[in-house]
């Protein structure tokens, strides 16, 4: 397997997530061999700063779509290899898949790990001409973790410009099965919720502006809220309540449920004929026009 050099990391959470780690990743390993790519493009100084890109066999002369994809593993695991199972469908497509990776938790937290998919945004926006991409055509998504963490990179506007990306470059946002409200006030001990804020917070009082939900404005980009029929409760009320705040502001959005459960909806978007990847690939060449 292309992907045996990867470093250990510690047992992931929950235990049926290990299942999930072990079939993406093989999954993965099979669409490297399919596709052109550039892997471990560092964005910063941290070994997991970098990025791998994977290049449809050609690109028009105005540049191609770009998907900018980050991973999941409740924030304190996970590999930018795993989400190298959706290149195929994207790549034969037509559009630009970017995996990202960001520092993880306990050592660093929700902030910093955020900071890191703005980085790496900030890096595709400057570098991606280079490799047949369109700098104004991006959308940005990640799977559960890594969907909280791009949603805050995405809906903060203001620090994206800080960051040197203008917002009009982000045509669409596809979290996929992500936490978008992790206040938790009713926390249990032992419980996900518990445990998001023993790694992901510093303490409790960070919990609102670590919330997606919180960030929410009339400029932020379309946003598909997508999760499972049998997903995490909290993923399904964090979605619900998003998006229901999304309509009484009158905010842009869709709602896609998906067969399936939190980590069997990330594998199925691997094919090209799955509800979520169809709709991001619209999505994608729609924001052409």
């Amino acid at each position: 397997m292309r992907f045996a050099h990867l470093p250990p990391q510690p047992p992931i959470f929950p235990i049926e997530a290990e299942d999930y780690a072990r079939s993406t990743l093989s999954r993965s390993d099979a669409a490297a061999q399919q596709c052109k790519r550039v892997v471990d493009v560092a964005y910063g100084t941290d070994p997991k700063q970098t990025v791998d890109l994977y290049l449809p066999q050609t690109c028009p002369p105005e540049g191609a779509p770009v998907l900018v994809f980050a991973h999941g593993g409740a924030w304190t695991n996970g590999y930018k290899e795993w989400m190298g199972l959706l290149a195929p469908a994207i790549t034969s497509a037509g559009a630009i898949l970017v995996s990202v990776s960001y520092r993880l938790a306990p050592q660093h937290k929700w902030d910093e790990m955020a900071d890191d998919c703005r980085q790496a945004l900030a890096w595709v926006h400057r570098n991606i001409r280079e490799h047949g991409g369109d700098p104004q055509r991006i959308v940005l998504g990640g799977h559960s973790a890594g969907g909280h963490l791009t949603m805050l990179t995405a809906w903060q506007t203001e620090k994206l410009e800080a960051a040197g990306v203008p917002s009009s470059c982000l045509r669409a946002c596809v979290p996929l099965c992500a936490p978008l409200d992790v206040r938790y006030p009713d926390r249990q001990p032992g419980s996900g919720e518990e445990r998001t804020h023993q790694m992901v917070l510093r303490d409790a009082s960070e919990a609102p502006d670590a919330s997606p939900i919180s960030h929410l404005h009339r400029g932020m980009p379309f946003t598909l809220l997508a999760y499972a029929t049998n997903d995490f409760p909290r993923i399904i009320a964090g979605n619900r309540a998003t998006a229901d705040a999304m309509r009484r502001d009158a905010i842009a959005h869709d709602v896609l449920i998906v067969d399936g459960d939190h980590f069997s909806a990330a594998l199925d978007i691997e094919s090209a004929t799955s509800p979520w990847t169809r709709r991001v690939i619209d999505l994608l060449f729609a924001s052409s026009n």
